[in-house]
């Protein structure tokens, strides 16, 4: 949600997100995850993650159908699925790594981003993110030259 609410701007202002312990953080996530209004029963959080349940995977569908000639519905969903097929590829590390590098006003109240961002691990990290085929060229050599523009 973090990286939606910066791909389009009219999120942010429902869903807003602070700097935290571990990086972007939303209160609001946080109170809609554990005290569901709609749609109860429509996922479970298994080891921190949130998965659809059947009723959930239902509730999706009907929402899709009922939304299929929204054109900025289909978008919202395109947008949604790329950023699921990138992200979903990714430890929390390389993707707190990516969101440090990226938005590094939310390092301020981390207590990991200088371990991530220290050279040996920002190294190990980048190398992963180039051999899934995450990053490009381009940006494994802006992450591996991070640190010369200064860590805040």
């Amino acid at each position: 949600m973090f990286i939606l609410s910066r791909v389009n701007p009219k999120i942010a202002e429902f869903i807003p997100f602070i700097k935290h312990y571990k990086g972007p953080y939303s209160d609001v996530i946080n109170d809609l995850v554990r005290n569901p209004i709609y749609y109860t029963n429509a996922y479970e959080i298994i080891n921190g993650r949130i998965y659809l349940t059947p009723k959930g995977k239902k509730i999706f569908s009907e929402l899709v159908e009922a939304n299929k000639k929204n054109e900025r519905f289909r978008q919202l969903l395109a947008t949604l699925r790329l950023i699921r097929d990138l992200y979903d590829k990714l430890s929390d590390e390389e993707l707190l790594l990516l969101v440090y590098i990226t938005y590094p006003e939310f390092r301020e109240k981390s207590d990991i981003s200088d371990r991530l961002l220290s050279r040996e691990k920002r190294l190990e990290i980048a190398r992963k993110l180039l051999k899934k085929g995450v990053i490009t060229e381009k940006r494994y050599r802006e992450i591996l030259e991070y640190e010369n523009r200064g860590n805040t």
